[in-house]
């Protein structure tokens, strides 16, 4: 049976700092308890997908993470990577302590019509030769 994966939460950490960080396999990573991680206050859940391609005969993918918040400010985002928890717990990584680092990109709206959403919405791609990791602590 199926389970959905709801993520609720989004952290971010700067690559410099994810230097415990190891593959263990092409799905999953491991690093240390003691990361501190900045909380993002976001409206919602947050959306992920996960693409894959070949190109070069290599396969590749690309994780997309979008969220809205209510943060007003711009946010001088570079060179950061992201962990994602679900529902149950369940953490993730977007971005390793290596290249290629997660893209960021960030949509500011001032509505025109009143009922239109003023939040802030962030996208997030990460093309790599890992798709989005399931992440352990030591």
């Amino acid at each position: 049976m199926f389970n959905h994966v709801h993520i609720n939460k989004i952290e971010m950490i700067r690559i410099e700092d994810l230097n415990s960080l190891r593959l263990i396999s092409k799905y999953e990573c491991r690093m240390k308890q003691s990361l501190l991680f900045t909380d993002l206050d976001i409206q919602d859940l947050v959306g992920v997908t996960v693409e894959d391609s070949y190109e070069n005969a290599q396969r590749k993918y690309t994780t997309t993470v979008t969220f809205k918040t209510p943060c007003r400010k711009l946010l001088a985002l570079s060179r950061m990577a992201f962990r994602l928890t679900d529902v149950n717990g369940d953490q993730y990584m977007v971005g390793t302590n290596s290249r290629p680092f997660p893209i960021i990109k960030e949509v500011q709206n001032y509505p025109e019509k009143v009922p239109d959403s003023s939040l802030k919405q962030f996208t997030i791609t990460w093309k790599s030769m890992c798709p989005m990791l399931r992440t352990y602590y030591y």
